[in-house]
């Protein structure tokens, strides 16, 4: 691709980045969470995690994460759940009737999008999706390493 191409595509992608976390913040808003609290949700409504498993996924101190988990909890959107054979081990699951609450303010976005994207044949879908597995790629890699920087300066 011309470099001419990549500096319209580029901030494009940035553009678009920026927005998408415009719409998460706004949602986390009308919910009364933080949007990292918000981000949390949307990982422990795919399935339950550890505090661990949190903190590595979102690059959060432990402590960070024991503290997002409290607010989650008191605020009846998670429970914890201690090992059967290791009390010590605590899974994380969110409260299926909170997280469809939260999976309501998203349905005008995915109801557009899903009319958006039946616009487009298999082959320029495929060419999406697997901009979007690459994008997604790149944005954990990247926020991976500035995450890490600062231990390791």
């Amino acid at each position: 691709m011309s470099s001419s191409r990549m500096k319209i595509y580029v901030p494009l992608v940035q553009q678009f980045a920026a927005r998408v976390v415009l719409f998460h913040s706004a949602v986390a808003e009308r919910l009364g969470l933080h949007a990292t609290d918000l981000k949390v949700l949307r990982l422990l409504g795919r399935e339950p995690m550890s505090a661990g498993a949190l903190a590595d996924e979102t690059g959060l101190t432990g402590a960070a994460v024991t503290a997002l988990i409290d607010r989650l909890e008191n605020a009846g959107y998670v429970r914890r759940e201690r090992g059967a054979e290791d009390r010590r081990r605590v899974t994380v699951h969110g409260v299926p009737e909170k997280l469809r609450e939260v999976n309501r303010l998203y349905e005008g976005q995915g109801a557009r999008m899903s009319k958006l994207l039946a616009k487009y044949g298999a082959e320029e879908f495929d060419a999406i999706a697997d901009f979007l597995k690459e994008t997604t790629n790149v944005l954990i890699e990247e926020a991976r390493k500035l995450q890490h920087r600062g231990t390791h300066d």
